[in-house]
C-alpha cells in the first residue's frame, strides 16, 4: 500500500438471504399474535389454548432464527418488522391485561358472594369505630 493511500474500513456486508429465516419467523409471530388479538376482540370467551401453543412455537422459531443473524447484520426490513411486532405485541398485552383484570374482578365478586352466603355472621368483622 502506498504511503498516500488511506485505509478505508467498510461496514460489514449484510447478506439479505441470511436474514430471510428471521423475517419469516417475525412475520409468523406477528400473524399469530394478531390472530389472537382479533379472536379476543370478536369473542372475549375464546379458548386461548391453541394460541398459547402457536405463540410458543413462534417464540421458538424466532429464537432459532435470531441466533443465525447477529443484530449488527439486521437489514432495514428486519428492523421495520421488529417495530411492527413490538406494536402488535403491545396491543395484544393490553387486551389480555384488560381481560385478566375483568376476570379478577368477577372472581372477587363471586368469592365475596359465596362467603356472605355461607357465613352466619359469627366471624364477620365488626363495624369500624368512628375516627376520633
Amino acid at each position: 500500500m502506498d504511503a498516500g493511500q488511506d485505509l478505508v474500513v467498510q461496514s460489514p456486508v449484510v447478506n439479505p438471504p441470511v436474514s430471510g429465516p428471521l423475517v419469516i419467523a417475525i412475520d409468523r409471530a406477528i400473524e399469530v399474535v394478531e390472530a389472537e388479538t382479533q379472536a379476543l376482540r370478536a369473542n372475549p370467551t375464546t379458548d386461548l389454548k391453541p394460541f398459547e401453543y402457536r405463540k410458543s412455537q413462534a417464540l421458538l422459531d424466532l429464537t432459532r432464527a435470531r441466533s443465525l443473524v447477529p443484530p449488527s447484520a439486521y437489514t432495514e426490513d428486519v428492523k421495520d418488522r421488529l417495530v411492527d411486532f413490538k406494536d402488535v405485541l403491545k396491543e395484544n398485552v393490553d387486551l389480555l391485561t384488560l381481560h385478566m383484570n375483568a376476570v379478577s374482578e368477577v372472581v372477587k365478586m363471586m368469592s365475596r358472594t359465596m362467603l356472605d352466603q355461607e357465613s352466619d355472621g359469627t366471624y364477620a368483622a365488626p363495624f369500624p369505630e368512628p375516627a376520633r
